[in-house]
């Protein structure tokens, strides 16, 4: 009866190493409890059942390759200005020495 399941001539699924290894390629001559589970475990392999990481950033970028693409397709429209920005504007193109009232950062002096 063969002992150990051979892999390929050379190796045995349990990793045991010699030249006195008696070896096979069908499963129901093997004897090696060790063989039998490496084979099984191979063959048994469980199917993911989450994404991996580099799934999940590969998606995200894609997603916004479209994001993006939709946005320059379809312009923005006008920003409302608001009354303060709109104040902000008016007392910047006022001439002379004028400034903004504190709080602004643009001061150029005071």
């Amino acid at each position: 009866m063969v002992i150990h399941y051979l892999t390929s001539p050379e190796n045995v699924a349990c990793g045991r190493a010699g030249s006195s290894l008696n070896g096979s390629q069908e499963l129901a001559q093997v004897s090696c409890k060790l063989c039998l589970r490496t084979v099984e475990k191979k063959s048994a392999e469980p199917a993911r059942k989450t994404p991996t990481l580099a799934e999940l950033r590969a998606a995200a970028k894609a997603t916004k390759a479209v994001v993006a693409a939709v946005e320059v397709a379809e312009p923005k429209p006008a920003s409302v200005m608001t009354a303060r920005t709109e104040w902000q504007q008016r007392l910047e193109r006022l001439p002379g020495r004028n400034r903004l009232p504190r709080g602004v950062s643009r001061q150029a002096f005071i």
